[in-house]
């Protein structure tokens, strides 16, 4: 019983993130050129092996381009109605995907009606839920438990990353805490002093 609450603990806690959205600019005004990119933003550590598909939804062709947190270019894919962009992340920070409508109309009215009506299908698949389980199982000739092991185990070794990770982001603040008590304390006695 406890080994089923700790697989759908796991399960919960497998980073994925899918989402469904328009192409509009909603903080552009008519000034603004008309094929003004929509931008995605996810937060990665490093050596994050990264997948992101993303599909049209009506079938109309979209420009796709995918930026690390320094602005570097990782992906591009001009007019196409699907697709996929794998890689491991070297750099901690916000990763960027931005989509912009392949065909621009003239009539500024026109064509942010279509760009409403367009969507885009975004999934941003991190880590071990990124991983193809089952090549390697056909790859390595693993049975079904041997698998689940597997996968088991490559789930706990990321929460136990991420553990670590917010260990050090708890001394770091901790650290940052004392020094600012320490900086009150001292400004108190020196408040103290000049009143007295």
């Amino acid at each position: 019983m406890a080994a089923l609450r700790a697989v759908a603990l796991l399960a919960l806690l497998a980073p994925a993130a899918a989402l469904e959205f328009d192409l509009v600019d909603r903080g552009s005004s008519e000034g603004k050129e008309k094929a003004h990119p929509k931008c995605v933003f996810e937060e990665i550590n490093e050596n994050v092996m990264v997948i992101l598909d993303y599909s049209s939804t009506d079938g109309t062709p979209v420009s796709v381009k995918v930026y690390d947190p320094h602005g570097g270019e990782i992906h591009t894919n001009d007019a196409v109605t699907e697709g996929q962009a794998a890689f491991t992340t070297k750099h901690k920070g916000d990763f960027k995907a931005c989509f912009t409508r392949a065909e621009v109309h003239e009539d500024f009215d026109t064509h942010k009606e279509l760009l409403q009506k367009h969507k885009i299908k975004l999934t941003w698949r991190t880590g071990v839920s990124a991983t193809d389980w089952d090549g390697i199982a056909k790859k390595e000739h693993l049975s079904a438990v041997a698998l689940t092991l597997r996968e088991l185990e490559a789930e706990i070794k990321e929460v136990h990353e991420g553990m670590l990770y917010m260990r050090k982001r708890e001394e770091e603040m901790r650290d940052i805490n004392e020094a600012t008590n320490s900086k009150v304390a001292w400004f108190s006695f020196l408040s103290l002093g000049i009143s007295v």
